[in-house]
């Protein structure tokens, strides 16, 4: 065993303090060394020094040790590595605290302090490399699953534009498919009808709407006044002349409703080009009156107040909109070939476009004029004869001659015998008081077509 006297304890202190007074002045205070030496530091667990104590001086930061005699030897591995006795060699002027005992990536002894500043920024660009390619890495993760979804969205998007594309498409064949049946079956009936009739005239040869009641009528042709009586329509088929007196109430014929009827409850809607003036089955056209310059009008807003309770028809402003537009169609029981031509003496039947009601009138309901009121009536599955009129030139009837657009018109209830009349009377605002009146030779009775 070996054991330090006290002259040798004097002499290692006195070599201690002046390697911390000169480490001091230095200013290379380290705190890896100082650290590693605190680890380092070997315990001693033996028997008392001469003093009856283990021995330990602080200095600053840096720790020493003076041990007394120990039942330790000394002969262990210490810093750097030597074996045996003796004192442990101090870190040289360029050097900074003792090897590395952490095992990690701090510098070890023997770096300047210039070093040890970069090796910290290294560690620190270190880092943020990382977490910056981490974020380039999540951000291009994140664009890549919004590019699929934006890629799915517009394949999603152009599937369906294809199927509804598909779609229409069927619909329109099936439409053609369905109004080529309509056709053949409209031809069909209408030769039976012809036939029925005694075979007179064929389909083909017709150039003019016509048939049954048509025919018949049209052979008892109207006798032209030139007196202040003007044109004198013919009787009703079968029926008294007729009288023009609101009081000579006049019923419809139950036979000539839709009820059972052979005529389609539909027909194409036509629409005329620039020139094309002559008026046919299916021919959109909207009615100006030609007195006051407004258009014959219905909407679902306005109603009778007479009793009827049925939808008003009156004359609007003076420029169409979608509530002025009506269809021409045949009278109920009548089957002419869709695009035929009218001619005027014809019955025909007036459909709204808009709400599918046809241009009415009766007797018993009058407006605030006391002359038989006007209506919308019905749709496109039931219609009466009150819902027919018979198309006019004015003044001269031209019985048997093709309607033209631009010819001034009398529209003539078939039933009464009075025509579609106005007045500057107003119901309310906007809204002008539409009759059935007179035997057809006023201004007020006359319209003008505009034509879709």
């Amino acid at each position: 065993m070996s054991y330090y006297n006290n002259n040798n304890d004097d002499d290692n202190r006195y070599q201690r303090r002046e390697e911390q007074d000169q480490e001091q002045e230095r200013g290379l205070g380290s705190f890896f060394g100082r650290k590693n030496e605190q680890q380092n530091q070997p315990q001693y667990g033996g028997s008392p020094g001469p003093y009856g104590q283990q021995q330990q001086h602080h200095q600053g930061s840096q720790t020493s040790f003076q041990s007394g005699p120990s039942q330790s030897q000394y002969g262990q591995s210490f810093q750097h590595g030597g074996s045996g006795p003796g004192p442990q060699p101090r870190p040289g002027n360029n050097m900074v605290g003792g090897p590395n005992q952490y095992g990690g990536n701090a510098p070890g002894g023997g770096y300047s302090q210039e070093e040890l500043e970069q090796h910290e920024k290294e560690e620190k660009y270190k880092k943020w490399g990382k977490t910056a390619g981490l974020a380039t890495l999540g951000a291009a993760a994140i664009g890549a699953v919004a590019y699929g979804a934006h890629e799915l969205y517009e394949r999603k998007e152009e599937r369906e534009e294809e199927e509804e594309e598909k779609r229409r498409k069927e619909e329109e064949e099936e439409r053609r498919r369905k109004q080529q049946q309509q056709q053949q079956h409209h031809q069909q009936q209408q030769q039976q009808h012809y036939q029925q009739q005694g075979g007179r005239h064929s389909p083909g040869q017709d150039s003019a709407y016509g048939g049954g009641y048509q025919q018949q009528q049209q052979q008892q042709r109207p006798q032209q006044y030139g007196g202040s009586d003007g044109f004198v329509p013919p009787a009703p088929f079968g029926r008294p002349a007729y009288s023009f007196n609101q009081n000579d109430v006049r019923h419809a014929d139950p036979a000539r409703n839709s009820e059972n009827s052979p005529t389609p409850r539909q027909y194409p809607q036509l629409r005329h080009n620039d020139g094309d003036t002559v008026i046919k089955i299916g021919s959109v056209v909207a009615l100006k009156h030609n007195m006051t310059g407004r258009f014959l009008h219905t909407d679902r807003s306005h109603s009778t107040q007479t009793g009827s309770n049925q939808q008003l028809v009156f004359g609007y402003r003076w420029n169409p909109d979608q509530n002025d537009w009506w269809q021409v169609l045949p009278a109920n029981r009548d089957v002419p070939v869709p695009g035929s031509v009218v001619s005027y003496g014809t019955q025909i039947r007036l459909r709204h476009l808009e709400t599918g009601r046809h241009l009415h009138s009766h007797y018993n309901f009058h407006d605030k004029s006391g002359q038989n009121e006007v209506t919308a009536y019905g749709d496109e599955s039931f219609s009466d004869e009150n819902d027919h009129w018979t198309i006019e030139r004015w003044g001269d009837g031209a019985y048997g001659q093709t309607w033209n657009g631009n010819d001034v018109v009398v529209f003539r209830h078939y039933v009464s015998g009075m025509t579609l009349h106005s007045h500057e009377i107003l119901i309310s605002e906007d809204v002008q008081s539409v009759t059935c009146f007179g035997p057809g030779r006023e201004e007020n009775d006359k319209w003008r077509l505009h034509l879709h």
